[in-house]
């Protein structure tokens, strides 16, 4: 029988140091029982050199980091990170079942656009995921073409509204 405990990561931007002539990481400051991204430029530099990192996460008892490697992909629910293998702290030993809260950073986009029907504009809704509008632009033209005859705007959705216990609808 599992006796380890499921512990909860929290999401949070961990304070750097930086090399001021390259702005090459040199220090990560950790917050205990947290997790963080690497910034894109980060992990390219760091693949260089032959390490593939995505993140790191801090231990909640001693506060020591371990790196999260870069095919690192949990299961995920509602954006966190399902309960993974299990995590052991190579310092002080503590083991648990971890939670990556906020592991999925993507938010839901609504592109509302028109296409032509003869001499009539239909309009239309297309919900994607993106982590900012600008991704989310790119996703939307890299999957439409000459058909869209004006993108009216793409916006993050900004919640649900039940009518009943069965159907939910995006509010926009």
């Amino acid at each position: 029988m599992d006796s380890n405990p499921t512990v909860e990561f929290p999401y949070e931007e961990w304070q750097v140091t930086r090399d001021k002539s390259s702005g090459e990481l040199v220090g990560i400051h950790p917050i205990r029982g947290s997790w963080t991204l690497l910034s894109g430029e980060d992990r390219r530099r760091m693949a260089e050199r032959g390490m593939f990192v995505k993140g790191i996460i801090a231990c909640p008892r001693c506060n020591n980091s371990g790196f999260l490697p870069e095919n690192f992909d949990p299961p995920k629910e509602l954006g966190d990170g399902k309960p993974s293998a299990e995590y052991v702290c190579r310092q002080c030993r503590f083991g648990c079942h971890c939670i990556l809260k906020n592991w999925d950073r993507r938010r839901l986009y609504c592109a509302a656009f028109e296409t032509r029907d003869g001499d009539t504009l239909k309009p239309h809704k297309e919900y994607l995921h993106a982590e900012d509008e600008i991704e989310a632009k790119h996703f939307f033209w890299s999957s439409h073409g000459a058909e869209v005859t004006n993108l009216v705007g793409i916006a993050p959705v900004i919640g649900f509204f039940a009518t009943d216990k069965r159907e939910r609808k995006l509010i926009v």
